[in-house]
């Protein structure tokens, strides 16, 4: 009576060929994966750096906030810059610059880095107070 238990030498043969295409089909995928990996890595950082500068402007007083000319931000982010443009904006739309002072300050923080294009946010600043 032969014994049937365990694989034979072809089989082995079979299954080392099986797993190797497929470790080989996973390979491919995380190279491809990698670089998207790194960029939103990039983004998040940037976006995280763009969103504490507009925390730190919009605590500032309505007569405070103003523009910012481009900066640098603080190691070890310093491969990422930034700036702040404040505009007064008309109260009819806060998407049209008015030439004199307003109630509305359009807030935008921009950023961008070695692999990051310009990424921004904006929103609104608004007193109450009545001059």
């Amino acid at each position: 009576m032969k014994n049937t238990k365990g694989f034979s030498l072809i089989e082995l043969v079979v299954a080392i060929v099986i797993m190797g295409i497929a470790f080989y089909a996973l390979i491919n995928v995380f190279m491809v994966l990698a670089p998207r990996d790194i960029d939103a890595r990039t983004l998040t950082t940037g976006t995280h750096l763009m969103n504490r500068k507009m925390e730190e402007v919009m605590l500032k007083s309505f007569p405070a906030i103003s523009s910012e000319s481009v900066f640098s931000f603080a190691a070890p982010f310093n491969s990422y810059s930034g700036q702040v443009v404040v505009n007064y904006v008309t109260t009819a739309d806060v998407n049209t610059v008015s030439a004199s002072p307003t109630p509305y300050k359009r807030v935008k923080v921009q950023a961008w880095g070695l692999k990051l294009s310009t990424i921004e946010v904006v929103t609104l600043a608004v007193t109450y107070e009545i001059n």
